[in-house]
């Protein structure tokens, strides 16, 4: 409730957007409805968390509502747990047959979640449209949208005016890019590790650094660094100029 107090909160979960508001009147029914459950258990978490604490609804009541949650908890535990033991005689064929319950328990709230919303925008449009605009919400939206169209703007490096060494920047970072990821496929950059390995023993033997293989595990730690500070570098400097297209245009 008190994260449904920021107006940049509230503009993150969407809450104006047709979804949300279909979300929101399942989720304002009185009693616990299977709607209510498939948004509670099949919903994003923090979205949907955040849009009961706006609402004001009752905390026990949607607890009890994501009490069927479990189904989708116990698979996902017990994949973790084949994983661990995967080393021994016999879990590894363990561990598939779980992981398929596990992603089938997941797809399964996913596609109940959109179809329950589905549903509802078909079936409630009207009592969707009536529902109030969150004002505050839609003026920063409409602010966003004012500087993505002026970041636009100052980010098309076809203008005549658009610096030599931004474009150098820029090509550079994403060719360092390219390369670190094309030395992950093609080359052994990295030791193999699951969550079955003990950190004192091989490839760590407690060292975290020994997952590094060799020289091109190195190129590629430094290729993505570089990559990473040029971009940043090169973003900083697009915010100011964006900023300097809005004041133009104000």
């Amino acid at each position: 409730r008190w994260l449904g107090e920021h107006v940049e909160v509230r503009a993150a979960c969407h809450i104006n957007s047709t979804f949300i508001r279909a979300a929101r009147l399942l989720l304002s029914q009185r009693g616990c409805t299977f709607e209510k459950s498939m948004i509670l258990c099949g919903g994003p978490d923090w979205p949907t968390s955040v849009l009961t604490g706006i609402l004001n609804l009752s905390c026990p009541k949607m607890l009890i509502g994501s009490l069927p949650v479990v189904l989708v908890i116990v698979p996902s535990t017990a994949l973790g747990a084949c994983l661990i033991m995967a080393n021994r005689p016999g879990w590894d064929a363990a561990s598939k047959v779980v992981t398929l319950i596990a992603v089938g328990s997941q797809l399964a709230v996913s596609l109940g979640f959109a179809a329950v919303i589905e549903r509802a925008t078909a079936i409630y449009d009207k009592e969707i449209a009536a529902l109030p605009f969150d004002e505050s919400v839609a003026a920063l939206d409409e602010q966003r949208a004012q500087y993505a169209r002026a970041w636009r703007a100052a980010s098309d490096w076809r203008q005549t005016g658009y610096p030599l060494l931004a474009r150098v920047t820029l090509t550079t970072a994403a060719a360092l890019a390219i390369l670190a990821c094309h030395m992950a496929v093609l080359l052994r950059c990295f030791e193999r590790v699951t969550v079955a390995d003990r950190f004192a023993g091989p490839p760590i033997r407690g060292n975290a650094l020994n997952v590094i293989r060799g020289v091109q595990g190195w190129v590629l730690i430094i290729c993505f660094v570089i990559a990473a500070l040029l971009l940043f570098g090169h973003r900083c400097w697009l915010s100011k100029r964006t900023g300097a297209f809005l004041s133009q245009e104000q």
